[in-house]
């Protein structure tokens, strides 16, 4: 049994469990939860169905404008089809490689060396988990119970000290490559040269659209809250939706199974919305952004074909070069 056949039962497993643990501990009726699903607006739930490509077209333009930033060339509409189809890729491959299609991608269309492309990827990814990690900890003052009470407080003062914590990050790379221990160090240097692009002057531009890709997020999310005749203030979704998609990280469920549903039924229950809309909610969430999302990114994937097997071939360069590197 490979590798990755093994990672694909743990995860499977994974989401079994805590799915089993989270309808043993909970109130769950089934004739409430089919009465939610019937009074479902069709017409507000299908137009959040445009949302995951308005967002994955904002992120792909951001992409563009990193590869511009490293002296490349890709066309905008290169950078979309790449980035859907990747989409597509990371959802039905194990370890997330859909994100190495990207690399191939470009490498297709350009004369560049692995390791400038991949550069790209993970300049990219720290701009969304950085979003994340923002309004992951402003949730965590929110809704931990030391004082903040106030959304928009939270919100300011996890800003502050996520702005802080990237500035020290970069100061400290800098700082440990003046150490002639580490001066030579390529992994070290990877990480600089891939943290510095998100601070320095050029980065704003990227960090607006982020946040304008994360509003659309957001705003499409809003829609299949009041589908469900659920008013939800969009400050508030954003402090949930980040703890959801911390959770869903995690590698320990099949795509997000069981790591989404608990943490909705535990966030949303602050704001007394019961457990069967909150699964409700999940299963929406899902297929407006997952299974539909992955549905459009298979036909940019059809279109651009790629082998699954040269992406696995360029995730195992990038396993090797911090292996080789580490050791």
């Amino acid at each position: 049994m490979s590798k990755s056949t093994k990672n694909l039962i743990f995860k499977i497993s994974g989401s079994i469990f805590i799915l089993f643990l989270l309808f043993r501990f909970i109130d769950f009726d089934k004739s409430s939860f089919i009465t939610i699903l019937s009074k479902l607006d069709l017409p507000l739930f299908f137009f959040s169905l445009t949302g995951v490509i308005v967002v994955l077209a904002i992120k792909s333009f951001r992409w563009h404008l990193i590869i511009r930033q490293q002296g490349l060339q890709y066309p905008v509409g290169k950078s979309f089809g790449a980035y859907m189809a990747s989409f597509t890729i990371g959802l039905i491959t194990p370890g997330r490689i859909g994100e190495i299609a990207r690399l191939y991608y470009l490498r297709q269309d350009n004369d560049i060396e692995f390791l400038p492309a991949f550069r790209t990827i993970v300049i990219d990814r720290i701009f969304d988990l950085g979003m994340l990690v923002l309004l992951g900890f402003a949730a965590l003052l929110f809704y931990a119970s030391i004082g903040i009470t106030n959304l928009y407080l939270a919100i300011g003062l996890a800003t502050i000290a996520f702005i802080t914590g990237l500035m020290f990050m970069n100061w400290l790379l800098q700082w440990l490559m003046r150490i002639k221990r580490f001066a030579n160090n390529q992994i070290i240097q990877f990480i600089y040269s891939c943290v510095s692009q998100a601070v320095n002057l050029q980065s704003l531009k990227l960090w607006l659209i982020t946040i304008m890709a994360y509003l659309a997020y957001y705003g499409a999310i809003t829609l299949i809250f009041l589908s469900l005749d659920i008013h939800m203030p969009l400050a508030d979704i954003a402090l949930i939706l980040s703890v959801v998609g911390l959770a869903t990280i995690l590698p320990i469920s099949f795509a997000g199974f069981g790591t989404r549903e608990m943490s909705l039924v535990f966030l949303l229950s602050y704001y007394s919305i019961s457990t069967e809309i909150a699964i409700s909610f999940s299963l929406l969430q899902f297929t407006a952004f997952f299974l539909w999302g992955g549905l459009i990114g298979l036909i940019f994937w059809l279109l651009m074909p790629i082998s699954l097997q040269i992406i696995r071939k360029d995730s195992l360069l990038i396993t090797g070069f911090f292996k080789k590197k580490i050791n």
